[in-house]
């Protein structure tokens, strides 16, 4: 039986074990740096902390920090929107998903890494190259959410749709997205890891700044406590993301049964 963490032993348990589990992995870090492992090769979370503050205060990492935000910003909602709305017109034409569908999953297996150069190449070393890997990423997994909530349809909401007099624009907004609302939403929050996936891609490949080619450049100068440093700002980044979107996705869901809530928003990452 799931365990129900609104309950406030849950919660207080839940937040118990967030804190400890990684205390506990730092903290062995920590002491077992110089002493079973090479210090130069996996530093310390005390030198990483300590160069996450000189980079900050320094300014060095703002501009670095700017490009790759602009890319999500621009990128990530992109990916969203168009997954969503060609997920949405094959999963309602039959005929049009049988024909598209199988270029679209062969599309999808393609490593996007290959197609980082490809991207470079055609729209340079800029902002541009990375937002299109961003959206690249996005949208298959939105897509492939979409698509699949709408053959999952509970068809009998459609009838009684119609039976209410639901047509159209209406039934669309009224019946359709609110049902397949949860797909939706874990499509969203699966696909944004990706989004900084691909982004960092990018940058690492080729670009003037972004935490990605903060991340390169520390590991060509053998820098481990810089390369971590960045690599923490990523996981930074992506933790608050993260939690905004479990916010989202609980407000948008707040219609359902606490117990299909519970587990939409579990199915999630």
């Amino acid at each position: 039986m799931m365990n129900d963490v609104n309950q406030p032993m849950g919660r207080s348990a839940l937040w118990i074990g967030r804190i400890l589990l990684p205390g506990a992995f730092f903290g062995l870090w920590e002491w077992s740096s110089g002493r079973w492992l090479e210090a130069w090769m996996v530093s310390s979370p005390s030198q990483i902390l300590l160069r996450l503050y000189e980079i900050f205060g320094s300014g060095e990492i703002w501009p670095h920090l700017q490009a790759t935000l602009s890319s999500l910003v621009i990128g990530f909602p992109l990916g969203v929107i168009s997954g969503v709305l060609v997920g949405y017109l094959l999963g309602s034409h039959r005929q049009l998903s049988l024909l598209l569908e199988p270029i679209i999953v062969g599309l999808h297996g393609i490593p996007k890494v290959v197609l980082a150069p490809l991207f470079i190449l055609w729209l340079g070393i800029g902002i541009g190259s990375k937002v299109a890997l961003v959206v690249l990423l996005s949208f298959f997994h939105n897509f492939f959410n979409t698509h699949t909530g709408l053959r999952q349809l509970d068809m009998d909401l459609v009838k009684y749709g119609r039976l209410l007099g639901a047509k159209g624009f209406m039934m669309t907004y009224g019946v359709v997205m609110p049902a397949i609302s949860p797909h939706i939403m874990t499509g969203i929050r699966t696909s944004m890891p990706l989004a900084f996936i691909g982004v960092a891609v990018g940058e690492f490949v080729a670009a003037r700044h972004g935490l990605g080619l903060f991340v390169r450049e520390a590991v060509s100068l053998f820098d481990t406590t810089g390369a971590l440093a960045g690599v923490a700002v990523f996981f930074i980044l992506i933790v608050f993301t993260n939690s905004f979107l479990s916010r989202m996705e609980s407000h948008f869901l707040r219609w359902l049964p606490k117990r299909e809530r519970l587990v939409a928003i579990s199915s999630s990452p």
